[in-house]
């Protein structure tokens, strides 16, 4: 079966559980003690997102409960 559009990549960081957890569409992928690390990771997966030609895009759930959605970030160029 092939799909025109296929389904866009929701990339997960959220804090759960004293860490903050990755999960690309809705799998844990990693966990981590700093929020830095975790959006590193989710930087990595949107790379591999925008490699494969899909869409995704990013949902943050704070350490106070706030959730926000973004689009994903773009990857980093080379030397950067």
């Amino acid at each position: 079966m092939s799909v025109a559009k296929p389904t866009a990549m929701q990339i997960l960081v959220a804090w759960r559980d004293n860490k903050w957890v990755v999960e690309r569409n809705a799998l844990e992928v990693a966990a981590y003690a700093y929020r830095v690390h975790a959006i590193e990771h989710a930087r990595a997966l949107a790379a591999e997102a925008a490699a494969m030609g899909v869409e995704c895009y990013l949902l943050i759930r704070e350490q106070d409960g706030r959730w926000s959605e973004r689009p994903c970030p773009r990857p980093r160029r080379a030397g950067r």
